[in-house]
């Protein structure tokens, strides 16, 4: 027996991908899971541009992660200028992070999973409308909370402007963070609505080990005295069985972290050197960071992560985990607005310190809502940015993902081969994709170039 599937594209994430799965003989023999969006050059397009330019070009990478790539950019400038910036500014900066993993984790579990989660007959925002409007209501003003951060901090809801190299260049007003505070005490109860709704599902479903499986992975996320964090820490790594394996520094990064490239699609695929590749191919995002912190620093979110360990033991490989683990994250993003808005000195005008030019080179990792990302940039004398890699969250999901997937199929490789039931197996890995909540667009990183040289070919693929 024969058989060739495929979907393509995948529907409800960011950016163009595809699955194909070949049977033959009964057996899955080749699963393929693909970023289709072409090479767009993120490295390249920094590269001899003015290293101040840096936050607002990179930003442009993404139209979802844009506030992270906008922070992450502007730390690795100050890393390499050794600059340090003001407390109010650092604050702030953590609101707007904050406010965008509201906006991202919101638009993820309302648009993109809970119709998934609920089986609703139309498997999407409007078919969740019809049948829970409340919770849809609800759904939007935490998004829109989100975006009323971004906006009022950053000084645009897309593509933020305010974060340059030492500090902010926009202060707080007291009317805007008197309302911001009225808007996300409204978000975190209406975010509280979503996690019991999450929870409550879950409860019902998790008796079902092959909804949604994993392999046994390495997980990495950023870590502060051990504690949860989304902008600044060190990079902690947790092996399958849960052991810390290394905490390293940003700079430190490439003593642990290597790069290696697929042979099927447009992305690099970073791992840990110590472990090797395929094996060392560690996961990130929210169901990760849940692994490698020892605790929440905010009192709701850990009181929903005792809730979460009644369903999934710490450290999980479940990617079912992923959504319930993003739902809690979102009110942590939600408390950490708050506490820093509650903080008379954000309203403070001292927001930013002059800044020099000079020679050096930048590490800066901060937590996107899918995961690590990281920012190095080489700067020579002039300003100039000579050498830039970044590593997005997905590509290191992306590996993870395709071996996820390759389990699930073998499990219901039955249901593949019946017509009557393939339709609801394919939607399935879809289902199981959405779980990881991919940034296809930002994990595109490689470029293949076929030659033909003095009458010989060449196959080119490189980083871009």
């Amino acid at each position: 027996m024969s058989l060739n599937l495929s979907i393509d594209p995948l529907t409800r994430v960011e950016g163009g991908g595809r699955v194909k799965i070949e049977v033959r003989d009964g057996k899955v023999k080749d699963l393929q899971f693909s970023t289709t969006t072409s090479p767009r050059f993120f490295e390249f397009l920094l590269l001899n541009k003015q290293a101040e330019d840096a936050p607002r070009i990179s930003e442009r990478i993404c139209g979802i992660c844009y506030v992270n790539h906008h922070l992450v950019s502007v730390k690795a400038v100050e890393d390499a200028w050794g600059v340090e910036i003001p407390p109010t500014a650092l604050m702030l900066r953590r609101v707007l992070n904050a406010g965008s993993f509201v906006t991202s984790h919101s638009l993820h579990l309302a648009f993109l999973a809970l119709p998934d989660l609920l089986e609703l007959e139309e498997l999407n925002f409007i078919g969740l409308a019809k049948k829970y409007p409340d919770l849809a209501k609800k759904a939007i003003q935490i998004h829109e909370y989100g975006n009323r951060v971004v906006q009022e901090i950053g000084g645009r809801v897309v593509h933020p402007v305010t974060a340059v190299p030492g500090g902010m260049t926009k202060a707080l007003t007291g009317e805007a963070r008197l309302n911001l505070l009225v808007e996300g005490r409204q978000a975190l109860n209406n975010v509280r609505s979503l996690v019991e709704l999450v929870l409550e599902l879950y409860e019902k479903r998790i008796n079902d080990p092959l909804e949604y499986m994993a392999d046994e992975t390495p997980h990495m996320g950023l870590v502060r005295d051990g504690k949860h964090e989304l902008y600044d820490g060190s990079v902690r790594a947790k092996g399958k069985k849960g052991e810390i394996i290394h905490e390293f520094k940003p700079k430190d990064y490439r003593n642990y972290l290597e790069e290696a490239v697929s042979d099927h699609s447009f992305t690099k695929l970073p791992y840990l050197r110590s472990e090797g590749y395929p094996d060392g191919a560690a996961r990130v995002g929210p169901l990760s960071r849940f692994n490698v912190m020892d605790s929440m620093p905010w009192t709701v979110a850990e009181s929903y992560l005792k809730d979460y360990e009644k369903l999934f033991r710490r450290p999980t490989h479940d990617t079912a985990a992923y959504n319930l683990a993003r739902a809690i994250e979102t009110v942590a993003a939600a408390e950490e607005c708050i506490h820093y808005l509650s903080d008379d000195q954000i309203v403070s005008t001292d927001t930013r310190v002059p800044v020099k030019s000079k020679a050096g080179e930048g590490v800066a990792f901060v937590e996107a809502p899918r995961g690590l990302l990281l920012h190095n940039y080489r700067i020579d004398e002039d300003g100039l940015i000579r050498y830039v890699n970044i590593i997005a969250p997905t590509t290191f999901n992306h590996p993870n993902i395709e071996r996820n997937l390759r389990l699930w199929a073998e499990a219901h490789i039955d249901e593949l081969k019946n017509e009557g039931t393939r339709d609801r197996a394919l939607w399935g890995i879809e289902k199981i994709v959405r779980a990881y909540d991919p940034c296809l667009s930002c994990s595109v990183h490689t470029i293949e170039t076929d030659l033909v040289i003095d009458g010989e070919p060449c196959s080119i693929r490189r980083f871009g």
